[in-house]
């Protein structure tokens, strides 16, 4: 089996082990859609329809934490899940803030199922308490006009409360090619 398979399979793994586990809570740093670099940070919007993250911590009711970013597997990005808090600190700079992200479900995770799109860990939808979330690695892009693109195996995490809505974004490449992972 090639090297990046077995990575695959266990980093799958570690989502999936979630199944079963208790989110007490979630915090995270978030990255500004515009203003990030000149002007007001703008976090959300009309036309935002998910948190862009550059870090995503899920706190366990048992005070563990796994620490979900992305990493890069030559032009791309998916999701990477790691047993540990990372985000600390306060001071992350122009157009990122960390904080708690109480709007994100906490309670028994019943449902996990990862998405790979060829060799990307591309999605993770998560099912907790009842309630649907669905991890997208992404990012926004800003034209000139203002207008966001919503760019796929990118350098963020994209987190939708709502995952009906993933399917109404204007994605660069297409959201075709998923299949199931684990």
């Amino acid at each position: 089996m090639p090297m990046i398979e077995n990575w695959l399979r266990d980093q799958a793994a570690v989502f999936l082990a979630l199944r079963g586990r208790v989110v007490g809570s979630w915090q995270g740093v978030e990255m500004a859609v515009r203003g990030g670099d000149e002007g007001e940070p703008e976090y959300e919007g009309p036309d935002v329809p998910c948190l862009q993250l550059l870090l995503l911590d899920a706190v366990m009711a048992d005070g563990a934490a796994v620490s979900i970013d992305t990493y890069q597997n030559d032009c791309y990005f998916g999701l990477w899940a790691k047993p540990q808090a990372r985000c600390e600190g306060d001071d992350w700079g122009r157009g990122y803030r960390r904080r708690a992200l109480t709007e994100l479900p906490t309670g028994p995770v019943e449902e996990v199922s990862v998405y790979l799109d060829g060799e990307i860990l591309a999605e993770v939808s998560l099912r907790i308490a009842g309630r649907e979330l669905l991890l997208v690695a992404g990012e926004s892009d800003e034209d000139w006009s203002g207008e966001l693109t919503w760019r796929r195996l990118d350098e963020s995490v994209l987190v939708f409360t709502d995952p009906e809505a993933v399917a109404k974004v204007r994605w660069v490449p297409d959201r075709e090619r998923l299949h199931r992972a684990g």
